[in-house]
């Protein structure tokens, strides 16, 4: 077995695809029955991370010729410098074998150099190879993450037709929030502080009119169709809560639903559902090639959970965030795994 850094801008076609491989092969066995990531999406987001991810680094293993595993970690930054967000996949004929501890293990002196004290990994299918693996290695199950799914072709659209609460408007625009709504935004941004994190050291963006803009620019950037919808409180004049959902060129036949947020003084009134509802609408009128709407939820979360449930959306295995320290992972006398 070798390991090396792997470069995707210059691995050629043949390199991806081999990569692409062992993603696909390690999806069918983990998540079976879900449509597994185009090797084109791949490829794009191994050249250019989707925004808000960080810069990111990959390793390899071989076995012989044969690509069999790799590790991507995104070196989160902001108020998240300490983590390094890894995900370590081996492909499933070549687990077992101490290949996935060998990437790990290669990629901690690159995190070390960094600054980055702990490692977390967010893609842990609960009930799968990785929980035992990560367990085996010291990493503790940190936050439980709920995946739902809306398929488009499958839902009831009368789910949709939320009426708005009394005493409030909807907004929706793409990409840049209006100026005279960008303050009361920006700290409506801020109300997703109040969502569980569990024992994560993930940290919330600290939401500024300033930031928005900044992430509003990333976005364009990438051509991503970024929308957001909004209850705005008709006696203020600002924004109550919203919802946003991104589909990238790349794949624009799914929508990757982003925060949805609702401030403290606003909820009870069923804001997060309306807004959601009309997202959904919007987003079915303006693409009518758009298949799957997906998201995630933090499993205390059990409000936002059952919104999406009454908006349409069936929940998928859900996944496990672990975390472990850097230098615990650089001691000896773990096992093989």
């Amino acid at each position: 077995m070798t390991i090396e850094r792997f470069d995707p801008l210059s691995a050629g076609e043949g390199g991806i695809a081999a990569y692409h491989a062992v993603f696909a092969a390690s999806r069918e066995t983990d998540r079976p029955g879900e449509p597994v990531l185009p090797l084109g999406e791949l490829a794009g987001r191994l050249t250019r991370p989707l925004p808000g991810m960080g810069e990111a680094a990959q390793w390899v293993a071989y076995r012989g010729d044969e690509l069999v595993a790799f590790a991507e970690v995104h070196f989160l930054d902001a108020e998240n410098r300490g983590i390094g967000l890894t995900d370590v996949v081996v492909h499933p004929a070549a687990r077992r074998s101490g290949i996935g501890t060998a990437l790990l293990r290669a990629v901690l002196p690159e995190l070390r150099a960094r600054g980055r004290r702990s490692v977390e990994g967010w893609q842990v299918v609960a009930g799968s190879a990785g929980e035992p693996w990560a367990e085996a290695l010291g990493f503790r199950p940190v936050r439980t993450i709920v995946r739902q799914v809306l398929v488009v072709a499958e839902a009831e659209r009368s789910r949709w037709d939320v009426a708005v609460p009394p005493g409030y408007r909807v907004v929706r625009w793409k990409g840049a929030a209006p100026d005279g709504l960008l303050e009361s935004y920006a700290r409506a941004r801020a109300a997703i502080h109040d969502a569980p994190l569990g024992d994560s050291g993930f940290r919330w963006p600290e939401w500024t009119p300033a930031r928005v803009r900044a992430a509003e620019a990333e976005a364009r950037s990438q051509g991503l169709d970024q929308r957001i919808v909004a209850a705005v409180h008709e006696g203020t004049g600002e924004v109550a809560g919203f919802t946003e959902v991104c589909v990238h060129p790349r794949r624009p036949d799914w929508g990757y639903q982003r925060d949805t947020a609702v401030l403290a003084a606003h909820r009870g009134h069923g804001l997060g559902r309306c807004v959601k509802a009309h997202m959904i609408r919007w987003l079915v009128a303006e693409r009518p090639g758009l298949r799957r709407i997906s998201t995630t939820t933090g499993a205390e979360n059990a409000h936002m959970i059952r919104v999406n449930r009454e908006l349409g959306l069936r929940s998928l295995p859900a996944l496990i965030a672990v975390r472990q320290d850097v230098d615990a992972l650089l001691s000896p006398g773990r096992r093989r795994a």
